[in-house]
């Protein structure tokens, strides 16, 4: 499908309205369960998020497209920032890694769990390395001249 600047348009919108709300919604718990000390509210949160997730994925199928460079930069940047959150958490704040360490721990591994199930249901296991093995991209060699990789010869 050809992108005009009304399918990206359209695409962008749905994308922000799976996203605005739900992220309202995993923030509202993220906040509720760490103000209240409840790691129920916090794996919520999570779960909420992984919700936006699959509901950016179900758009991505529906109208036929891929993620765009620009959000797999976001997620990574948002993820290594909440790893950063979590280490700073549990050495600064007193009490946080008895409290809080093991939801928010499983909710980001949810978080990457999830992610890896989408990218070896989309691309099949080789297929889901071969999106970051940037080795074989950078290989002077053609194609012709590697060894073959397929099934059995």
């Amino acid at each position: 499908m050809t992108q005009t600047p009304s399918y990206a348009l359209d695409r962008h919108v749905l994308v922000s309205a799976v996203w605005l709300p739900g992220g309202f919604v995993a923030l509202g718990l993220l906040h509720h369960g760490f103000a209240t000390g409840a790691a129920g509210w916090v794996l919520a949160g999570f779960g909420a998020i992984l919700a936006c997730f699959a509901l950016h994925v179900i758009v991505n199928a529906a109208l036929g497209a891929h993620f765009t460079p620009q959000e797999v930069a976001l997620s990574f940047v948002l993820y290594a920032v909440a790893g950063l959150a979590l280490v700073l958490a549990v050495l600064l704040q007193p009490g946080f890694a008895e409290q809080f360490f093991l939801p928010v721990a499983l909710g980001m591994a949810g978080l990457a769990a999830g992610v890896i199930f989408y990218l070896v249901t989309r691309w099949g296991a080789r297929g889901a390395f071969a999106q970051f093995d940037i080795i074989r991209d950078n290989n002077p060699r053609k194609s012709s001249e590697l060894p073959h990789r397929g099934g059995r010869s």
